[in-house]
């Protein structure tokens, strides 16, 4: 299993959101006090306007009055009194920003009162102090074994077992069934963990004893299904699945938090022709398949992966028709033919067509958001 991708946008947020209500003075009950959290797209600084993209993925206009208070805060802190006062000069597309103040022009722009600032600089050299701590002191693998009585768990890391140990002040959190984004994540507790969950384990690691004693846990359920569209229901974000290979019939939910994207033609067809080497179109090896599928999309890419993913053009279901090809993970319901969509991939078509058997194998190497794969953003 590849380790989670950290994405500059892994942030506090919780703690952004109360870092201010607990330093601020309580707002006029005329004029109640919205909180806007999101990254920083462009600023105006002459006209005092600051254009963020909400993390829910609206933009917001943020205008800034004459008393408006502006601060920069370190990540992870959450006491404004370690935060220093900035201009709108100090502000930065990239930046994480909150913005508290009343909404106006029907929830199109925020009259801010206080604007607090983390600077795109200090989060990537969080992030690197971040990374580097959990490659050195974590582990991310599948939930093997639980042991409750003992506040334990065994993790399987690849060949490896690890014995996880839990105490009362391990902080356990779980993704959401639509998000595997940290920052979407809620509070959770070992009860909660399920064998086969995906987890990220930090701690106290003996890699000879192969033992761990748990400081930050994050888990979740994914799964991925790759098939064919039967119908889709536009009015309930809902699309009917017959899988490629088995034939079960899933149902598709889509959120408005769903990533729904497509793989270019062009891509999907070097990858089908790296899938088959016989120039006749023979059978490729099933054990190379997998490898090979994320080989051609990394060539496709200039060699990085992760940001061609990125980058795919996002779709939404007005352009998706019965009989399209796609690969979507996610989170299962109750019932496992339920899938709540975390990401949706389209264009796939020329691979299905290639090797329809390996198709799930193929995707999965690609770590779409779903099944711990490096789109899941790290704890910080």
């Amino acid at each position: 299993m590849k380790p989670f991708r950290i994405s500059v946008r892994v942030i506090l947020l919780y703690a952004l959101g109360n870092l201010v209500i607990a330093q601020t003075p309580p707002a006029a009950p005329a004029a109640a006090a919205d909180r806007s959290i999101g990254e920083v797209a462009s600023v105006d600084a002459q006209r005092r306007v600051i254009i963020l993209k909400e993390d829910k993925g609206d933009f917001l206009a943020v205008v800034l009055g004459d008393k408006t208070s502006l601060l920069r805060i370190p990540p992870g802190e959450t006491d404004l009194k370690k935060a220093t006062r900035i201009t709108v000069a100090d502000i930065g597309a990239g930046d994480r920003l909150l913005a508290v103040g009343p909404k106006a022009d029907g929830g199109k722009s925020v009259d801010a009162r206080t604007i607090v600032v983390i600077s795109k600089s200090d989060l990537a050299q969080k992030q690197q102090k971040d990374q580097e701590e959990w490659q050195k002191r974590g582990i991310s693998g599948t939930v093997a074994s639980l042991d409750p009585s003992e506040k334990g768990f065994t993790v399987a890391v690849g060949e490896k077992k690890y014995r996880v140990q839990a105490s009362d002040k391990t902080e356990f959190r779980r993704y959401a069934a639509d998000s595997a984004k940290y920052s979407d994540s809620q509070s959770s507790s070992l009860a909660n963990l399920r064998t086969g969950d995906q987890i990220r384990v930090l701690g106290d690691k003996n890699e000879e004893a192969l033992t761990l004693k748990a400081e930050r846990v994050v888990a979740g359920s994914f799964t991925r299904v790759a098939g064919t569209i039967n119908s889709i229901r536009a009015e309930a974000k809902e699309i009917k699945l017959t899988e490629l290979i088995s034939g079960k019939a899933y149902t598709i939910q889509l959120t408005a938090r769903s990533n729904s994207r497509m793989l270019p033609l062009a891509v999907a067809n070097l990858i089908a022709q790296r899938l088959l080497p016989n120039p006749q179109g023979g059978p490729v090896q099933a054990g190379a398949a997998p490898g090979a599928g994320v080989a051609a999309l990394r060539a496709a890419s200039g060699g990085d992966l992760s940001q061609l993913l990125d980058r795919l053009p996002a779709v939404s279901l007005s352009d998706l028709k019965p009989g399209n090809a796609i690969v979507v993970s996610g989170s299962p319901g109750a019932d496992a033919t339920k899938i709540t969509a975390i990401t949706l991939l389209s264009g796939i078509e020329p691979i299905a067509n290639a090797v329809p058997n390996l198709l799930r194998e193929v995707i999965g190497g690609w770590n779409l958001g779903g099944g711990g794969g490096d789109l899941l953003e790290l704890p910080q």
